[in-house]
């Protein structure tokens, strides 16, 4: 069910987690006592506070071994008093400037690796020994997880954040300070004026233009950011006309994240398979609410019927096949979920494969168009969406790998309208994996993994399988929060209330857990320090 911590848990679950982070990394420093001579800190002042610079000063001076070079980067009318105010606190060497592309005392600089925060900011005493004994050579940027400085300048509310994932990055901002960049001077050819959104932009221009990067990911808390840092929502028209060249930002919500439709060549067909066994009124609902509300009009649905002996479900399902947009399907083989897709599959016009269960009903109107905008992306794999139990709470928001040993839906039971951790329930992202109920998929994807599998999986976790293949071929599965719908889950089949049920769903957990044994203990797309026994994000045990 769906429960948060207490603000007191969450105080006593962090702390145990910082008191484990430190015991580590004290134990760490007696063996390793190398450090990154080179690694330049650059400040950025969007706004000149000398009590919020005061906490990043004395973060600095508190480092367990020191920065060599630090750069101070402010607007030109802040240059005398932030001078004034340096000479009177900082008891190292340091550079002031308005000017970071072109000031001449930075060309040894550029070459050299940095890490960039902003005024306000408080570094852990262990993060210049961090950066040397953590960061790969091989990396080209690499972040670490953050948490928040109360009034109090007490440390609280850790966002403990997932591996690289540009989707999240461009909706929601969640690597907006702290940034490791290889070489400094790749980051001032994009960021030459200083602005809040530096960090947020720089990763942003890095994904929208195909570089190269490899982007690690520290899990430990090495920053504190001030309670009263800008919002992400604040960039919107800052961003605008980097985003504009590939989505249209949705200015209609007051969200602390940005809604992206990406723009499309052309509305490709979408074929929607919807299987059912009897179930009129669920598939009444269901088609009804596709044909009644659906902005997208370029799709077909098939209705596969599967054994259906209810005679006035036949009825209706005979009325349907007169409808001009839709085919009826006979599957009479005894129900297999992956093969009854796979089947209707093979009989499908469309570009774009719609994999959409029968006690599915549209909400937002826009649902189609938002996913098709995004799996017609090349770099997109399998598209799912934000399903509500009929209460209006969160069926499926993205698939977890690790919960219960296999698989499981972040923010179940949660509310519909929770903004979720880190706002993941209503930022656009990618996830390892998203649940069939409601997915889409490029047809050619499927095939070129073969499906569903029938043999394995005949009814669970085969969305997962297919996902987790699709990324294999370079592709990264996406949440659309934009695109909401009920899901009305096993009211048509029932649950795995038999002993035959029972075997044959530990059969495909015990499939999925030898298949895809890596990502159930890492998934990227979570935090190793977030735990796997309950689906609401909250910190893992730590003795």
């Amino acid at each position: 069910m769906y429960q948060l911590q207490t603000i007191e848990e969450q105080k006593a679950s962090y702390l145990a987690y910082m008191k484990h982070q430190n015991a580590q990394l004290t134990a760490l420093t007696e063996i390793d006592i190398s450090i990154r001579d080179e690694t330049v800190l650059l400040v950025c002042i969007e706004r000149y506070d000398s009590n919020e610079l005061l906490i990043t000063l004395d973060s600095i001076k508190n480092q367990h071994t020191p920065f060599i070079t630090i750069v101070f980067w402010c607007r030109g009318d802040d240059e005398k008093n932030l001078l004034s105010f340096l000479l009177q606190h900082c008891k190292f060497d340091f550079i002031i400037t308005s000017d970071l592309s072109e000031d001449a005392r930075l060309s040894e600089c550029k070459n050299k690796a940095s890490f960039i925060i902003y005024s306000g900011d408080k570094l852990d005493c262990y993060l210049t020994f961090s950066l040397s004994h953590y960061i790969n050579s091989k990396s080209d940027l690499a972040y670490f997880d953050t948490d928040t400085l109360n009034d109090e300048h007490e440390r609280e509310y850790p966002d403990f954040k997932p591996d690289w994932n540009p989707d999240l990055q461009l909706t929601a901002g969640y690597i907006n300070s702290g940034l490791w960049v290889k070489t400094l001077a790749d980051f001032t050819d994009v960021c030459g004026s200083l602005s809040a959104f530096n960090v947020v932009k720089y990763l942003a221009f890095c994904y929208l233009n195909n570089l190269p990067l490899t982007i690690q990911h520290i899990p430990l808390v090495m920053l504190s950011r001030p309670s009263n840092f800008v919002s992400f929502a604040n960039a919107k028209a800052f961003l605008e006309p980097l985003y504009n060249k590939v989505a249209e930002i949705d200015n209609s919500n007051d969200l602390p994240t940005l809604s992206l439709r990406w723009h499309l060549d052309y509305k490709p067909l979408v074929s929607i398979i919807i299987p059912t066994c009897n179930a009129k009124e669920l598939v009444r609902a269901c088609i009804d609410s596709i044909l009644n509300k659906s902005t997208y009009t370029n799709y077909e649905i098939l209705l596969v019927d599967n054994n259906s002996d209810d005679s006035e479900s036949l009825r209706y399902f005979n009325q349907l096949s007169e409808h001009p947009k839709i085919t009826l399907l006979t599957y009479n083989k005894p129900f297999n979920y992956s093969a009854i897709n796979n089947f209707a599959a093979k009989q499908a016009k469309g570009e774009v494969l719609a994999l959409v269960n029968n006690d599915i009903e549209v909400i937002t109107p826009d649902w189609l168009l938002n996913m098709v905008s995004h799996v017609m992306r090349e770099d997109i794999g399998c598209v799912g969406a934000k399903l509500l139990y009929s209460d209006k709470r969160i069926q499926h928001a993205g698939v977890v790998m690790g919960y219960g040993g296999g698989a499981g839906h972040g923010h179940k039971y949660f509310p519909g309208d929770h903004h979720g951790y880190m706002n993941r329930l209503i930022a656009t992202q990618n996830y390892s994996a998203v649940t069939a109920a409601c997915l889409l998929i490029k047809q050619n994807d499927f095939w070129a993994v073969e499906g569903l599998n029938e043999e394995s999986l005949a009814i669970a976790f085969n969305d997962v399988d297919l996902c987790l293949k699709v990324q294999q071929l370079g592709r990264r599965n996406l949440y659309c929060a934009e695109a909401v719908l009920y899901h009305h889950e096993s009211v048509s089949r029932g649950y795995e209330d038999t002993p035959e049920k029972v075997q044959r769903f530990e059969n495909e957990l015990n499939y999925l857990k030898s298949t895809w044994q890596d990502t159930i203990l890492s998934d990227p797309a979570y935090n190793p320090n977030l735990t796997l026994r309950r689906e609401n994000f909250s910190i893992k045990p730590f003795e």
